[in-house]
Parts: C-alpha cells; sequence; structure tokens
C-alpha cells in the first residue's frame, strides 16, 4: 500500500509498508522523488528536536573555534550539557521536527578521543534539507529500517593530531512523523554536549563570497550558499521560544541583531573582512585558514579566528571593538589595499598587524606579548608574518 503524510507543506508518500517502511531507490540526488514544494511556507517545523528544557543556550550561525573550526561554522548548536554550575550530564530525546523523510545515516569514530557517534540528514520538502550533528544515539527502530552504515568510508583529519573515520547508509527514503523518536543527544562523556543543528534552504538568494571558486556548489541547492539558520524556520509560539534562547552556549548572552540566528555571510570584497585562505592548503580542512569576521552572539565585537599558518600564533580566536577611523582597530570591512598598515588589539597581551598588500591578499603578523599598538611602533613586519589569499 502507498502511505502518505503532511509536512505542512504539502503531501509526501512513500511505496513502504507503513510510515517509517524503508523504500528503495525512490531518491533525486538527495531530495526524495515523492517530494513536494514548500511554496513560499517557512513555518515548517512544529516540534523542537530536543526539549525546550534540556537546552541551555542556542547558538546561532558563524561562531568561530580555531583551528579545528576557523571559519564561521555553517550549522548552529543546541547546547544540552556545559551549563553554568552544571555538574550532571543529561541525556534528551531526539525526535523528527517536522513530517520529513530520513535520507542518510552516518557514524563517526574520533581517534584518540574515542567518540563515536551519528549524524541523520533529512529532507522535509523538495527546497528544504537538513541534519542533525553529534547524535548520541539512533533509535531501534529507525536503525533496523536504514539497513548497514557501511557505505562510503573514509578517514580525514579535522585537526591535527585527531582522526574521523565515517561510514554511512547507503539512500534512503525512511519517513517519520514530527514528534517520532529517532534517536538520543548529549549523555556522559565522551559524547558531545551539543547537538549540531545544519539546514539549507535552495529558495533563499545566494550567499555572496569574495571568491566563489573557493566554494562548491550542489545541484540541488544545498550547499554554503543557501546555508540557512533552522532556529527561522519553527512554526509560532516555538519561533519566538527559539529565538528568546539564542546566544552563547550557557544562555548567558543572548544575540538581539539581525538575523538572530546568525549567518556565515561575512566576506566583503576588497576589503580585509571575511574568509581567508593559505594558498599552498586545500580548502578543507580549515585548519591552515583565517576568517575576520563579527561576533556570532555580539556583532558589535570582531574576531581575528587564527588557524595554524600563522607563525608563533597559539591564542586561536581574539576578538576587539572596531571603530571607523584611524589604523588602531580600524573596522576590517573598511581597510582596503590602500598601502597603510593597520594594527589590532585587546585588552589582553596581543597586538596583530595587517596589511593588504592587492584587494586579494592579506598580510598578517601576530605578537601575543605586546604591549600595546602604541608601544609596538613603528609597525613593521619581520619574518613571523604570513601572506594569506582570498
Amino acid at each position: 500500500m502507498v502511505v502518505s503524510f503532511t509536512t505542512g507543506c504539502g503531501s509526501h508518500g512513500d511505496s513502504s509498508t507503513s510510515p517509517g517502511g524503508n523504500t528503495e531507490a525512490v531518491q533525486n540526488g538527495r531530495i526524495p522523488l515523492n517530494s513536494v514544494s514548500c511554496g513560499t511556507k517557512t513555518a515548517l517545523l512544529t516540534v523542537t528536536p530536543i526539549p525546550l528544557s534540556f537546552i541551555n543556550g542556542w547558538v546561532p550561525l558563524g561562531q568561530m573555534a580555531p583551528s579545528g573550526y576557523t571559519f564561521p561554522t555553517d550549522h548552529q548548536y543546541l547546547y544540552i550539557n556545559g551549563g553554568v554550575g552544571q555538574t550532571t550530564y543529561r541525556t534528551a530525546t531526539l525526535v523528527a521536527p517536522a513530517d520529513m523523510y530520513v535520507t542518510y545515516i552516518h557514524a563517526g569514530t574520533t581517534t584518540p578521543s574515542g567518540l563515536s557517534d551519528y549524524s541523520i540528514e533529512f529532507s522535509i520538502c523538495s527546497e528544504l534539507y537538513g541534519q542533525f550533528g553529534h547524535v548520541a544515539s539512533i533509535a531501534p527502530s529507525l536503525l533496523a529500517q536504514v539497513g548497514a552504515i557501511d557505505q562510503g568510508c573514509q578517514t580525514y583529519s579535522p585537526d591535527p593530531g585527531s582522526n574521523v573515520t565515517t561510514c554511512e547508509t547507503k539512500q534512503q527514503a525512511v519517513a517519520v512523523h514530527a514528534g517520532d523518536v529517532i534517536g538520543t543527544a548529549g549523555g556522559d562523556p565522551p559524547h558531545a554536549i551539543a547537538l549540531d543543528f545544519w539546514f539549507w534552504d535552495s529558495r533563499v538568494p545566494a550567499t555572496t563570497f569574495a571568491n566563489p571558486s573557493r566554494w562548491p556548489t550542489s545541484s540541488d541547492g544545498f550547499d554554503s550558499y543557501h546555508d540557512v539558520p533552522a532556529s527561522d524556520y519553527f512554526a509560532e509560539p516555538l519561533k519566538s521560544q527559539v529565538a528568546a534562547l539564542l546566544g552563547t552556549y550557557d544562555g548567558s548572552v543572548h544575540r538581539t541583531v539581525a538575523p538572530l540566528g546568525g549567518t556565515i555571510a561575512v566576506d566583503i570584497a576588497g576589503t580585509a573582512m571575511g574568509h581567508w585562505f593559505n594558498a599552498s592548503q586545500p580548502v578543507n580542512p580549515e585548519t591552515p585558514h583565517l576568517a575576520i569576521a563579527p561576533d556570532n552572539v555580539s556583532p558589535s565585537m570582531t574576531g581575528f579566528s587564527i588557524g595554524q599558518s600563522l607563525p608563533g600564533w597559539t591564542l586561536g580566536l581574539q576578538e576587539f571593538t572596531p571603530v571607523n577611523s584611524g589604523n588602531v582597530n580600524r573596522n576590517p570591512g573598511q581597510v582596503t589595499a590602500d598601502g597603510n598598515m593597520y594594527c589590532y588589539e585587546s585588552p589582553g597581551n596581543w597586538i596583530l598587524l595587517l596589511k593588504m598588500p592587492t584587494a586579494t591578499t592579506l598580510q598578517l603578523e601576530g605578537r601575543p606579548r605586546a604591549a600595546g599598538c602604541s608601544a609596538a611602533l613603528p609597525w613593521t613586519f619581520t619574518g613571523a608574518s604570513f601572506t594569506y589569499s582570498r
């Protein structure tokens, strides 16, 4: 028989024998062939994936945590553990946020930490796609339907000294209903303290990157150009309740500047603001590269997210308050290849010297123990500088 259900954007059908049944060969890429259009609707998620009471903080897009996450992150984090004063680790039930199809399940193991977890990809309609990461366990009923997780196995290094081995299922079209249990998140170490939540919408205008050749496209539109905050896609009253949680991991600071869900659209071509690359290294992993971007919770602050190419630099992310004049802490979105040297400092023990030789190159040098920009005059580069490219 044919089973149909409504996602809020239309009716899905699948040729399995029950809602949640496995359907073979029904995909068009990552989009199940039975998917329908969501039209212009965005209020599509009707259940939070984990209970609101379990979420300490819902972190917007764009968080930077070098060197493993040097660039602004393309997903949101739902922190279950790690809140201020929290002494026990909680495990939250993970449910489908909408009527949807599970399309892939991945299993990953990290060494030497021993972290083993899962990710779940899903399709809500032909224009919307999502993924959960750092899932602690998969519901047995779902695991029984998706089959062996033994496809496309590979090992990669997201950070020096750490390797991740992943495998995935065959392409799936497993129908689940909003609120159906699909797994768990959180739990005792070594499980992650947060649930990762990706969302892509092929209907939105494409993000502008300074060098589009660095960012691959996907024919289905589920790529970095169409990365969106999942928090924007809940129906009321959940949308307002989720918006009230957007901020730091522990809920102590909330984002109040639009877009509340954050953004990875930080490049300003011809200026210092945005993504920068070590030209001798591949785009992935992000470890060798650089990002200069607004803070994802408090955008009035700007951060230097420095990977591992800058000689002698070990301080990772450093932030400052930008100003709109002069050569100290100048807004990077106003710094161009004007022949000038700029200096950046915070109320800490570091400075950064910056100059753009051309519109697509940026020279940077860090002096983490300097007293400040004034004390560092005259500003000149030494052999400890590094030149990044767009």
